[in-house]
């Protein structure tokens, strides 16, 4: 009987198949969630669209209460630039091991 995440091998000849295709590639050619690179470049072309929207989902009230509050008290206007950049680049970081993992979650076995 056959465990979910067991690998499957073929007759010896060191492949494996990939866990989304389920093609078989040399092990060299897998990556550590056994995805063969075709798949691979198709999950990180979808990722890095979700993860830009993830970004401007977490980064857009933000910037609503920048400009709706009107923080001159704290910094200037152009000051918050900065911290706008900085939650754009943690949104999207987020965003891309977000959708990564739902995808893998998604098409995985």
């Amino acid at each position: 009987m056959t465990r979910p995440f067991d690998v499957v091998a073929h007759e010896g000849e060191g492949e494996l198949a990939c866990k989304h295709c389920a093609e078989f590639y040399p092990r060299s050619a897998l990556d550590r969630h056994l995805w063969c690179p075709p798949c691979r470049t198709q999950l990180e072309r979808q990722a890095k669209r979700g993860q830009h929207l993830i970004a401007a989902l977490i980064t857009l009230p933000f910037l609503i209460w920048i400009v709706v509050e009107g923080t001159e008290g704290v910094l200037p206007s152009y000051a918050w630039i900065l911290p706008l950049l900085a939650a754009y680049y943690l949104g999207s970081r987020i965003g891309r091991v977000l959708i990564r993992g739902f995808m893998r979650a998604k098409r995985g076995p």
